[in-house]
């Protein structure tokens, strides 16, 4: 609605050009809609909603920025709306085809599925024209895309007041240019969507059902746009943008009748653009109203929710910046209103989905949900299942094996707190564990439980479902091996019943948990390195979650003189030629033997790229509380708090690769030996963040390069050199590192990379703003 289609005339006056929208592709009624790799997001079952990219020239955010792209892949968004302009607003110079494929490329980066608007008639273009142009875009389409699925809008807007292409002109021109793009390429899974009107009213219900009674061939779905304030201007305006919103169940009823008495049947439906209003200067986009808007996007979002029949996805408008309209800003700032649109999003990942969700192929999963010996007996009591991080979805409780969790709550005290709140909730198949257990007479039912993880780990199922193992409280003196895979849409999980009373201490182990398979989790176990290990966690697969560990005294019996010669070991990490993994609210300390320094034992220790640390709290290493190597890239650091270790707070190398596109915000980092924060050259990419970080009594400073010099690093912004002020600050881990009232991270972080939940499942934020460090201040 905010403007006519690519290539028609704009309307003068308040209304904007179209803008992309990025659909949620959710409770789809046509079952060949798979998603063409990379594969969208896993999603809850609720179906929400996508937004326009704002296309409007050459540097537009999504397409040039991988930082913003990031961001909306870390939110889950499954579809984005591209318009394939014929020009940019104020230009008549044609939009060449390699930004219109960057566009595209764009859409692929974020991991989300198309929908293309192509042209349509209007402009005074011969339906030959559209016919010839729509071709050609086609190509490109299929060039980025290949056979998968393209939603493909024909033309926007045909009855936008100043374009107003007659019902019978937009059906002869979808009954020659639709047959044609079919026929290109068939085997594709492109499917044809239309008229999206700029509006619902009497006369587009007339509209659309003479276009469906005469359309050859019939559209896979319809579309429309939905906008309630009107550019209302009067004091009551706010009383116009409420209730409006329940005209939006008349517009979808008025619809599928109307198309039932055409054809006989209904067709399912995108709401392709929504927002309050389409007019940038209403005022509701004042900034004095920002609060407002953001209640407004919540009930708007809960009106599309309870639509029935239920849209197959809804776009708001927009993205990023245009005019006042815009989830994020070009600076990749969350707006009020973007920040409500995430909080009310159901089924984003907290790890970044994969760019191909199979399985590993040593281990395709069972496709019976309950073939294993254990799925029959009753789940063991356990608390709800935590939110993803990037998105909290209040209202649309999701299974933990299905998507990767929020970081689990850790105590403020000396070790993982008991029956937390965000324990998982287990599903798919179900095998339990106890130390009064018998590995050989055992079923691993909950009446008749194995005695070791490792056999478990051996003998386990994994079904379409995934597959959940319960771990109850006591020792378990045995080191794991897991080489099993779930897959996204169902998580092998390895739980402790209770977090923290489950304690994995083998006697002599090299690694007391190792994990070789993807979309694994590990959540809640207390885990001992005394045994002569030297990591406590190590991860060789994919799109795995290391979520509420307390992982403690590894590599501790090495002799200081022996640091120098030592092969380097962590608490928890990853393999360089892993990618993708999620640690979460984890507790590390006591790694290596501290207070000697050891260059080369660290307590988080990332060696694969793009990866996930948040909420954890590292201390007492030898080495960097959090230090990235070999082929790290890409990863997101944010609100860790990382004190009193023997070498820096967070160390930032390359390694094996040129390491950029670090996300590294809301960090404290404090009474670290050398610096809070060191980057070597190779890892001094141009496109790292360093955003609202705080640093206290670091010996050598904040910001290192190279170890050898302070500096100040690009996109670096907000930076704090204070006392974060906690409530009971202790460099042996005993303290409470809650945040105090006078905290100077109260409201002052930033939402980019940060957590939506933090380490006591509070939500954030809780004030104005994100705060810095794992903890929300709670008022």
């Amino acid at each position: 609605m905010p403007g006519p289609s690519p290539g028609a005339p704009r309307r003068l006056g308040a209304r904007l050009t179209l803008a992309l929208m990025l659909l949620l592709a959710a409770a789809f009624t046509v079952a060949d809609l798979s998603v063409a790799p990379p594969a969208a997001p896993s999603t809850a079952p609720d179906p929400l909603f996508g937004v326009n990219m704002s296309f409007f020239g050459p540097n537009d955010a999504m397409v040039g920025r991988p930082a913003t792209r990031e961001l909306f892949r870390s939110w889950g968004v499954p579809i984005v709306r591209v318009p394939l302009r014929d020009h940019f607003e104020g230009s008549t110079a044609p939009v060449g085809d390699d930004l219109l494929l960057s566009a595209m490329h764009a859409v692929r980066d974020i991991g989300a599925t198309p929908m293309l608007i192509i042209r349509g008639p209007g402009s005074g273009l011969a339906v030959d024209d559209v016919k010839k142009t729509d071709l050609h875009l086609l190509d490109l389409i299929h060039q980025v895309f290949g056979d998968g699925t393209a939603y493909l809008e024909f033309g926007n807007e045909p009855d936008l007041p100043g374009t107003d292409v007659p019902v019978a002109d937009y059906t002869a021109a979808w009954n020659t240019v639709v047959p044609a793009l079919k026929s290109r390429y068939p085997k594709a899974a492109y499917r044809y969507v239309g008229p999206a009107s700029w509006r619902v009213d009497h006369d587009y219900v007339k509209y659309i059902g003479a276009f469906v009674a005469g359309a050859t061939p019939e559209p896979d779905f319809l579309s429309w746009h939905e906008y309630v304030c009107g550019a209302a201007t009067d004091s009551r305006w706010k009383d116009t943008c409420d209730g409006h919103l329940d005209n939006w169940q008349t517009h979808v009823t008025d619809v599928e009748m109307t198309v039932q008495g055409k054809i006989g049947k209904q067709l399912p439906y995108f709401i392709s653009e929504w927002n309050a209003d389409s007019s940038a200067t209403s005022p509701v986009y004042k900034d004095g109203n920002t609060g407002y808007l953001a209640a407004w996007t919540t009930k708007a979002i809960d009106h599309l929710r309870a639509l029935r029949p239920a849209p197959s996805g809804a776009m708001i408008y927009t993205a990023t910046d245009h005019g006042n309209f815009g989830l994020v800003t070009g600076a990749d700032q969350v707006t009020a209103q973007g920040r409500a649109f995430q909080q009310a999003m159901a089924g984003s990942s907290a790890v970044t989905p994969p760019k191909d969700t199979s399985s590993s192929p040593e281990n395709t999963p069972s496709p019976d949900g309950n073939s294993s010996p254990g799925s029959a007996s009753p789940q063991s009591p356990g608390p709800d299942s935590p939110q993803p991080p990037q998105s909290p979805g209040p209202d649309s409780p999701r299974s933990p094996a299905s998507e990767p969790p929020q970081g689990t709550p850790t105590p403020s005290g000396t070790g993982p707190s008991s029956g937390t709140p965000d324990a998982p909730q287990a599903t798919g198949n179900q095998y339990y564990v106890a130390t009064d257990g018998d590995d050989t007479r055992g079923d691993g039912t909950h009446a008749h439980p194995w005695k070791t993880i490792q056999h478990t780990a051996q003998r386990l199922t994994v079904g379409s479902k995934g597959a959940t193992v319960h771990v109850a409280d006591g020792t378990y003196a045995e080191a794991v091996s897991n080489t099993k895979s779930g897959r996204a849409g169902g998580y092998l999980t390895f739980e402790a019943e209770h977090p923290g009373r489950a304690h994995i201490a083998p006697k002599n182990s090299d690694v007391p948990f190792e994990n070789r398979g993807d979309y694994v989790r590990i959540v809640g176990f207390d885990i001992s390195g005394s045994g002569g290990a030297w990591s406590g966690i190590l991860i060789w697969g994919r799109h795995n979650v290391i979520q509420g560990d307390h992982v403690h005294d590894v590599l501790t019996h090495i002799a200081p003189k022996d640091c120098d010669g030592s092969p380097g070991g962590q608490g928890i990490g990853d393999d360089a030629s892993a990618s993708d993994n999620a640690f979460l609210g984890n507790r590390v300390d006591h790694i290596g033997p501290y207070p000697t320094e050891c260059e080369y034992i660290h307590g988080i220790y990332p060696s694969g790229g793009g990866d996930l640390i948040q909420n954890n709290i590292v201390f007492r290493t030898s080495g960097s509380g959090i230090r990235f190597n070999h082929n790290a890239k890409g990863a997101t650091i944010a609100n860790n708090l990382s004190f009193a270790n023997a070498d820096h707070g967070i160390y930032i190398t390359g390694g094996d690769s040129t390491a950029d596109h670090f996300v590294i915000d809301n960090n404290i980092v404090r009474d670290n030996a050398m610096y809070g924060i060191n980057v070597r050259d190779d890892a001094n990419g141009a496109h790292n963040q360093y955003r609202n970080n705080l640093f206290y009594k670091n010996g050598k400073g904040k910001y290192g390069l190279n170890n050898s010099g302070e500096f100040t690093p690009p996109n670096a912004s907000g930076t704090l050199s204070a006392d974060p002020r906690l409530v009971n600050y202790a460099a042996d881990g005993t303290g409470d590192y809650h945040l105090t009232a006078a905290s100077p991270c109260v409201d002052a972080g930033t939402s980019t990379g940060a957590p939506a939940d933090d380490l006591d499942g509070v939500t954030r934020p809780k004030g104005r703003a994100v705060d810095i460090g794992p903890y929300e201040f709670t008022r």
